[in-house]
């Protein structure tokens, strides 16, 4: 023999040849310890078959054969990475004080026993080939990603973020987030969060794309591209932001929401993180910047007129009663109460707050936060509440029967309650609570005012240049040319507004105030346009008309006003007006007896309408064509708050909509429309095929969540099958 043979280590699991040997099988009699890394492999090599290797080394050890095709990055939590390679084994499940693992030589003498002792767990083995155990410590425990080497210049500016911004962690999470420093993830999330802070965003995305992590800041409302990053440092960096929100770095395959708290150039501030699977794709983060110095702001920054202004201050000093703000999801709503409630706060008022979640921490403010897993819900804080002597109650969001009841009753008990609902413009909210089943006398009691908005973007003061009527679309015209001091401005983009044209937003409001004769109409539950005519008979504008007052005003222009508020379909003179997407039609009421129903079909022999709700034009236009072909009229809107208006105020028979979208997204529009007036029945038709979102969006509502076909097959039937149960 050389050396190199007598060198060479013995098979670790040499048993399993000694028991083909003794089995006599040819294969194994002329093999040795050499030519392969283990006896399994050389049995194979020699022409054993697997099954039977596999069959044998389970009876032989007496344990199951381990099935790997569900382990991940998941299982990664349950074992450690350098114990793992070292023994090669891979951890399976956990439960009960008992870890099961595969491993390729269960006869180890002391493999039981090590794992034991290095996991403080009892030791449940299950046996699969080499090969396979190798396959899946590869994805379980992912090889390190390659190192990113930051610039100069980059390492200047990440020096500078790291002098004016600081992470506030809990103790527990400092030893935890060591990994990112070998890539620059660090100092790329912390250039990142700087950048946004200084630029005002309210949320940052992270979308992983073929490209890389591709980033967008939403600032003033409006998403926009704001560096991509590196495919080698991705994962790294979403990991980091995982672990400062709290979040389960192991767990890719389920939603997650946490939260994270900073310090901006001794400010606080707060980040609320939520993630979102997309599949082979990787995961979607976004970051809700609580920037509480900014954001808090005073009635008289938001940009009410004086009428609305004054008509606001009516209903903040009633010393009882309920007052309502309504819109859809980043209309404002938090923003304005809060405002409201410092308006309202002194040494003598006594003021708690449930909320879910608290975006803001308020000074000389009771806040409680609902937790509805250990018991805490709306209701059930807002009766204890009610033990505490409050004089105001701020109610984050009326989502129930229980809640609204509680709510109306403390308003009619000395309280002044001020609370949220998710309703397209005021007249709407008394609808809505009539809906969820309030009593209507009571309702017409306790409800004071209502206030709708949405919030446009202020033209920059820097750069703003003056237009004229000409410049507007002509069916706008008309609503400008009597109007006395008319000032109409345009934008026009500089380095003070990131070359956008605007800087900053204001409120549109719709400011209805409760007197005798409404009352008594919400008392005998009348329908939406009686009270949407009352209400103008009182003086309050619409939203529309709000709009174009600050429009004509030159505070925004007419293209950010469309952008936010849907046009009448109907103009105060009784001529037919346009929608944003281009349709005329008239929007009735379809309120009977007190209840609204659901939206049906059309019977002109036309098969109805149905709203098709998508950011990708091309997407839009390829379902379109398929229902057209079917007889159906289509609807198509671009974002999901212009969709949440479509559907209330066209009735289609069914809406149609992706997941991700800009402005409000499906959820967001599932959440708006559920258990509304006429509301529809809601397909998500999307490009998204993770298991786990689709039971989520069902949860939210939906009548159905199918995987987009580019081709369009099956649509027309699936339209079709919904669209008459939502009619029945």
């Amino acid at each position: 023999m050389d050396g190199s043979s007598t060198s060479r280590k013995p098979w670790p699991d040499r048993w399993l040849l000694d028991a083909f040997r003794r089995l006599g099988h040819p294969a194994a009699q002329s093999l040795g310890d050499e030519g392969a890394e283990s006896a399994w492999e050389a049995l194979l090599a020699a022409g054993v078959p697997g099954e039977a290797v596999l069959e044998t080394a389970c009876a032989l050890s007496a344990c199951r054969p381990a099935d790997l095709t569900q382990v991940g990055p998941a299982e990664a939590e349950l074992f450690d990475r350098t114990l793992a390679h070292r023994y090669g084994v891979v951890p399976v499940a956990k439960a009960a004080g008992r870890l099961t693992i595969a491993c390729a030589n269960p006869l180890h003498p002391s493999l039981e026993r090590d794992l034991e002792f290095a996991s403080g767990q009892r030791i449940v083995m299950q046996v699969a080939p080499p090969d396979r155990i190798r396959e899946a410590l590869d994805r379980v425990y992912p090889p390190a990603e390659p190192e990113l080497r930051l610039t100069t210049g980059e390492l200047e500016a990440a020096a500078r973020a790291s002098a004016r911004l600081s992470w506030v962690l809990p103790s527990k999470t400092v030893d935890a987030i060591h990994d990112g420093r070998k890539t620059g993830a660090v100092e790329i999330l912390d250039l990142i969060l700087l950048e946004a802070l200084e630029a005002g965003a309210s949320d940052i995305h992270f979308e992983p794309k073929s490209r890389g992590l591709i980033v967008r800041f939403r600032v003033d409302g409006v998403l926009s591209e704001h560096t991509v990053v590196p495919s080698v440092v991705a994962g790294t960096l979403t990991s980091r932001l995982k672990v400062m929100a709290g979040l389960d770095i192991a767990d890719r395959l389920k939603p997650q929401d946490g939260r994270a708290s900073m310090r901006f150039e001794g400010r606080p501030v707060d980040l609320r993180v939520s993630t979102l699977p997309l599949g082979s794709a990787g995961e979607k983060a976004v970051v809700r910047v609580l920037d509480a110095v900014r954001s808090m702001t005073t009635i008289e920054a938001l940009g009410f007129l004086p009428s609305e202004r004054a008509r606001l201050d009516r209903l903040l000093q009633q010393t009882e009663g309920m007052v309502l703000v309504t819109g859809p999801t980043g209309s404002g709503k938090t923003t304005t109460l809060y405002s409201a409630l410092r308006a309202v706060q002194s040494p003598g008022t006594n003021i708690v707050t449930v909320e879910d979640p608290i975006e803001y921490h308020l000074d000389g403010i009771n806040q409680v936060q609902v937790h509805e897993r250990s018991g805490l819900t709306f209701a059930t804080a807002l009766r204890s509440i009610l033990r505490q002597d409050p004089d105001v109650v701020l109610v984050g969001e009326i989502r129930d029967l229980e809640t609204a009841d509680i709510a109306v009753k403390a308003s009619m008990t000395g309280h002044l309650v001020l609370s949220t609902l998710h309703t397209n413009d005021a007249p709407s909210a008394v609808a809505r609570l009539l809906d969820i089943g309030v009593e209507a006398g009571a309702l017409a009691g306790a409800l004071k005012g209502v206030i709708a908005q949405r919030l446009v973007r202020r033209l920059c003061e820097s750069c703003a240049a003056d237009a004229t009527l000409d410049e507007l679309p002509a069916e706008h015209r008309a609503a400008f040319r009597k109007r006395p001091g008319l000032r109409l401005r345009k934008a026009v983009g500089c380095d003070a507004c990131r070359q956008t044209g605007y800087k900053g937003r204001m409120v549109v409001a719709e400011v209805v105030e409760v007197g005798a004769e409404l009352a008594a109409a919400i008392g005998e539950e009348a329908p939406v346009g009686v009270i949407t005519a009352l209400a103008r008979k009182g003086g309050t504008l619409s939203l529309w008309e709000s709009g174009l007052e600050r429009v004509a005003a030159g505070h925004t222009t007419l293209a950010e006003l469309l952008e936010s508020v849907a046009p009448p379909l109907v103009a105060e003179d009784g001529a037919a007006g346009r929608g944003r997407g281009g349709e005329s039609a008239r929007a009735g009421s379809s309120r009977s007896g007190g209840r609204r129903g659901k939206a049906k079909p059309a019977t002109d022999g036309s098969a109805g309408r149905v709203l098709v709700v998508d950011e990708d034009r091309d997407a839009r236009r390829s379902t379109r064509l398929a229902l057209e072909a079917e007889g159906w009229t289509v609807v198509e809107a671009a974002d999901g708050e212009a969709g949440l208006a479509y559907a209330r105020r066209l009735a289609p028979a069914l809406v149609l909509t992706e997941v991700a979208l800009p402005r409000l997204d499906g959820a967001g529009l599932l959440q708006g429309l559920a258990g509304g007036p006429s509301a529809p029945p809601v397909v998500v038709w999307t490009r998204q095929t993770d298991p786990g979102l689709h039971t989520w969006l069902r949860e939210l509502g939906a009548a159905e969540v199918a995987v987009q076909d580019p081709a369009g097959r099956g649509l027309p039937a699936l339209v079709r099958r919904l669209a008459r149960s939502g009619a029945a």
